[in-house]
Order: structure tokens, then sequence, then C-alpha cells
């Protein structure tokens, strides 16, 4: 499964499509886009990579593309209108209860802004509503549920920002060492997060605010 061509199995978001039916390979925005493109080739163990080939008519005004790694979704994501997995709820769409099997890991989401260079964290999926903390007796819970409920921007080594229309970044998800390398075109950037344990799948979010966004994914 592992040598078959990579490519973007599920779209979530009602203005994000495929370039062409038959090539789930590119995806792209039309209009004002909030939707993410999910590959459901599932990484348990072993080193995995990607390349993701971006072409943006417009980066001096879209809020960019943000590419990396996330939890596999066991559920239809595709009747969201829209979808951003850093800042969504999508804890229905998971069945499997992360934070009890990956005790040492609470990464459901970690991607990287190819505009500006900086990471995206996402703790978990759960939204939790303002009534559902104001009843939680237990301070320490409350407070992780609040942290949950941030998205999490964080520096790293390779932070770097990007003002061309056209270019490729590739990563390396290494999931024997817990880490996760990022390359923009074939230099590598560095090492954005260590420590990552668990199931993950590939992912793009695209948030465009003016022309058209494309990325194609590949090995």
């Amino acid at each position: 499964m592992f040598r078959l061509p990579l490519q973007f199995d599920k779209l979530a978001g009602q203005l994000i499509q495929y370039v062409d039916d038959s090539d789930k390979t590119k995806v792209r925005s039309i209009e004002k886009t909030n939707g993410t493109a999910i590959c459901q080739n599932i990484m348990r163990s072993g080193k995995h990579y990607v390349s993701f080939q971006v072409n943006d008519d417009d980066p001096s005004e879209n809020l960019g593309i943000f590419c990396g790694i996330m939890r596999p979704t066991t559920k239809e994501v595709t009747c969201l209108t829209k979808c951003s997995p850093t800042g969504d709820d999508l804890s229905s769409f998971s069945l499997k209860e992360y934070e009890t099997l990956y005790q040492n890991n609470n990464i459901d989401c970690c991607l990287m802004s190819t505009s500006i260079g900086i990471g995206m964290l996402r703790r978990r999926w759960k939204q939790w509503k303002d009534s559902e903390l104001l009843a939680m007796n237990d301070e320490e819970q409350r407070e992780q549920a609040e942290m949950q409920n941030r998205i999490c921007p964080f520096g790293w080594e390779g932070v770097e920002e990007t003002e061309e229309s056209s270019f490729k970044i590739g990563m390396v998800l290494d999931l024997d060492k817990g880490t996760l390398d990022v390359y923009k075109n074939d230099r590598r950037l560095g090492t954005m997060r260590s420590g990552l344990v668990g199931e993950y799948c590939w992912v793009v979010s695209l948030l465009s605010i003016s022309g058209e966004i494309s990325v194609t994914i590949g090995r």
C-alpha cells in the first residue's frame, strides 16, 4: 500500500475541489475557501515521505496553505461545509480515543503555514463549550480543556516566509524517532516537531481569500 501513489481521498469543505475528477492527487480552492484535503494512507510506524507542490495565484493576499499531519478520521467528513483541522471541532468524526491510546502524545494535528513558516498545533479535536467548562469542578481538568480550545502557533528552527507563487514543501515523518522534518524546494529546513506517537495521515488545509490555490501531493 505504501508504494502506491499518494492522493487526497477525502475533501472536507464546499469550496475545495479536485482540479480533475479523475485525478485525486491535485486539489484547488475556489473563491473564498476554508477546506481540507486528507490522504487516507494511515501511518503507524517507520519513515514516511511526502511532497506538496504548491501554486498560489496571489500569495500576498491569501492566508496560505497549511500542510502536515493529523489523526485519521474514521467517520465521513465530506459533509462539512468548512473544515480547518487546527480550529474546528472534529471530535465526532473519530471513533478512537487517542488520549487513552497515546497518553505520551496529545497532538492530534500539526501543520506548517507555508506563507510565514510557523507551526500550528492542535492537542485535541474537542472544542469545549463555555457551559461545559463552567460545569467542571476539577480546576486542573478545566485548565486542560481550555488549552484544548486554543490554536497553538509555535516557532521552530526552520521558520521561513515564502513569497513565491510556486514552490515545493517536502516532509518526512519518522514514527520510530517521533519526528516531523520539513524541506522546501529540496532544501532541509529542520525538525518541526518531535515526540510524535501513534497514527497519522497527511493533510492540507487551504485558506484562500482571492485567486486560486492548488496543491499536488506526491511521494
